[in-house]
Order: structure tokens, then C-alpha cells, then sequence
């Protein structure tokens, strides 16, 4: 985690407004998933992948620019000249996409039909077609970069633009004092390094995050409604998102997903750019969720106050407090766990939590009270 962060230290230093980018970058290398940047020229895109990339150490990588007239022998391999001394059509792999762990093609809609079925089989099963071979592809994540979306939308290229989970729309820096920074930027010349080793272990640790029980009747119900609202999710991308949630809960230091996690989904939950507009609406309802019931139980804790308050009778006081102590007890773990599932809790759930705590102190000490026979 350490490095982890002094590299995200160190890319924000250089390439300005592009955090939840890089998180979604290691997110990709965590999950083993897929990203694409959709941005006009001079975003950054490349700068940021490469700057990223060339972190992996031990990691074999492959960059390239796609045209309409790429070949697949530039990205794949050219043909095997022993191989064809053999009657056998092999390419050459070495140093290509099938021989690499992190792969980044610029441009990528510009990606002929040869080369475009040739790259989706391999994100597809990891794996390559060399003659009568078949080479296990060590590739780890591949990112994809376009200066904007392709206008049709065939089975093919729907297919193509499906297999990047984690989708990012880059636009120009806005910020006066980045602008002020980005003229005056330099090199700072802080290179840190991690290996495949290390993120290894980092997948394994990020298959141990806590996803509850609770949050995952979220996430059905965000996929649910969104749906409903005309939002297309694919059932693989459904099943998906709970390795992004647990991969986004590991990058910021927790071992249990919250609700505060769910806001990733909004990077792998859209098919057109409107649908982010939409997932927004729908996810502010699925979070008051949590404030709705902190209310009601605020509402209920005041209840038994007032109820007790309202008994005269010394004896039924002292049967009833210890229910209704009790019963706040439960209370107070509820809300507990409310601000667990939340994460960082709003007003509404700190405001609840304080009210209950008051009312509980309040006949806990009237109880009191009535045991030692103050009046």
C-alpha cells in the first residue's frame, strides 16, 4: 500500500486532475480488468499510461498507434518463416500483445475487423492461437485510449468496447491554480517501482475485502433501477462489480466494502456518456436508504423516551426502563453499523447517532435514579 500511494503522490504531482484515472488504473491491475480513456488530443491520455505503465517492474509491456490500416502482424507478430519451412502459419509473439502483461493501444477504434477480433480473443480468454498452438497470454490489464466514441455501434465493436470495464471521460484542466502549475511543471524525478510480485500479493489481499450482505442488496438494487431507467448493464459487468468494490475499498485502506465504495460503479455502469447523469440519481436514492432508516430510528429512540417519560408509576417505570434500555442498545449497534456500511457518514447519520446516544444517557440515568430511590 505504501508504494502504491507514492506513486499516486508522484502521478498527480506531473499529470494534474487525473486522480480517480490513476485509481482506476490500479483498479484494472488489481481486478486484471480493462480500462479505456475517452478524451480530445492533449488530455494527457498517453502521458499518464506510459508514466503509469513503466512503473511495473519485471513486467513486459507493449504500446501502439492503431490506424485503419494496421496489420496484424505489428501488434500480434509477423509469420514464422521456420514455422512456414514446417507447413505450419505461426507468428512470431516476442516483444507483441500476446507476449506482454500491460498493453496500451492508442486510438484503439481505429482498429481494423482483422485486428480487432484478433485483440478481443485474447481479452476474451487470455489466451492466443499460434497455428496448432495454443499460448497462455500473460496480459494483466490492457488500456485503451480515443479522442471519442466510435459512431456505430455494430455486435462487433459493442463487443469490443464491452470488455473495458472501467470507462473514463478525460477533458481539459479547468482548475486556475492546475492551469498555473501545469505551466510551470517539472520533472520531479520521483520513480517508484513495484513488481509483479507485489502485485500478486496486492490481488490476493483485495480477494479478502469484506463485501456485507448489506451492500451487495445495494448494488442489485442500483443495477435494478437503473435498468428500469433504460440503462444497459450486461450481467457480466453485474457480476464484475464486486471485485471493483472490493479493489476500490483495498485502495483506500479498508477491509470491508461501504457505501461510500459504490460511487466507483459509476465508471463501469455506463454505456453512453447521458447514463453517468443517470447513475448519479439513481445512486443518491439507493444512499438515502441509509439516512432513512437512521431517521426512523432516531424517530423510534424518541418514541420510548416519551413513553417513558409518560408512565406514573414508579414500579412499571423500573419493569419497562430495562426493555426500553434494551431495545436502545439495539438502537445504538444499528446505527453502528449504518455508519460502517457508509463509510464516511453524512449529518444525517452523526445527527441520529448523537440523538440516540442523548435519550439513552437520559433513562439510563432515570433509571438510576428510580434504584436509589431519587426522585
Amino acid at each position: 500500500m505504501h508504494k502504491i500511494a507514492q506513486i499516486r503522490d508522484e502521478l498527480s504531482q506531473t499529470i494534474l486532475e487525473r486522480t480517480s484515472l490513476v485509481d482506476g488504473l490500479f483498479m484494472g491491475m488489481l481486478t486484471g480488468q480493462h480500462v479505456l480513456f475517452i478524451g480530445p488530443p492533449g488530455t494527457a491520455k498517453s502521458m499518464l499510461v506510459n508514466e503509469f505503465g513503466r512503473r511495473l517492474d519485471g513486467g513486459r509491456q507493449f504500446s501502439y498507434l492503431m490506424t485503419k490500416f494496421t496489420k496484424p502482424d505489428e501488434i500480434i507478430g509477423s509469420v514464422s518463416l521456420r514455422g512456414l519451412e514446417n507447413d505450419e502459419y505461426k507468428r512470431v509473439l516476442t516483444g507483441k500483445i500476446a507476449d506482454s502483461h500491460f498493453v496500451f493501444l492508442d486510438e484503439i477504434f481505429n482498429s481494423n475487423s482483422s485486428c480487432a477480433n484478433t485483440i478481443l480473443t485474447i481479452l476474451n480468454e487470455r489466451r492466443y492461437h499460434n497455428g496448432t498452438d495454443i499460448v497462455e497470454v500473460p496480459l494483466i490489464m490492457m488500456v485503451g485510449a480515443t479522442n471519442h466514441l466510435p459512431s456505430e455501434t455494430g455486435d462487433e465493436l459493442q463487443a469490443f468496447y464491452d470488455r473495458f470495464l472501467f470507462r473514463y471521460e478525460l477533458e481539459y484542466i479547468r482548475d486556475i491554480e492546475n492551469l498555473r502549475r501545469l505551466f510551470a511543471l517539472t520533472d520531479t524525478g520521483r520513480f517508484t517501482r513495484y513488481t509483479l510480485e507485489e502485485l500478486r500479493q496486492w490481488q490476493s489481499e483485495v480477494r479478502d475485502v469484506e463485501v456485507p450482505d448489506d451492500i451487495v442488496n445495494k448494488v442489485i438494487s442500483l443495477v435494478i433501477k437503473l435498468r428500469e431507467a433504460g440503462v444497459v448493464i450486461s450481467d457480466r459487468r453485474f457480476r464484475e462489480s464486486r471485485r471493483v468494490l472490493q479493489a476500490h475499498a483495498w485502495l483506500y485502506g479498508r477491509s470491508r466494502v461501504g457505501l461510500e465504495d459504490l460511487d466507483v460503479l459509476g465508471d463501469i455502469f455506463w454505456l453512453q456518456p447521458e447514463d453517468k447523469r443517470v447513475f448519479r440519481e439513481v445512486l443518491f436514492t439507493v444512499k438515502m436508504a441509509v439516512e432513512s432508516q437512521a431517521a426512523e430510528l432516531l424517530k423510534e429512540a424518541r418514541q420510548i423516551r416519551d413513553r417513558f417519560r409518560s408512565l406514573d408509576d414508579r414500579a412499571r417505570k423500573q419493569v419497562l426502563g430495562g426493555e426500553m434500555n434494551t431495545r436502545l442498545a439495539e438502537i445504538a449497534d444499528r446505527l453502528r453499523e449504518l455508519r460502517e456500511l457508509a463509510g464516511v457518514p453524512g449529518s444525517v447519520l452523526t445527527d441520529a447517532a448523537a440523538g440516540v446516544e442523548e435519550v439513552h444517557a437520559e433513562i439510563i440515568r432515570e433509571c438510576l435514579d428510580l434504584d436509589t430511590g431519587t426522585v
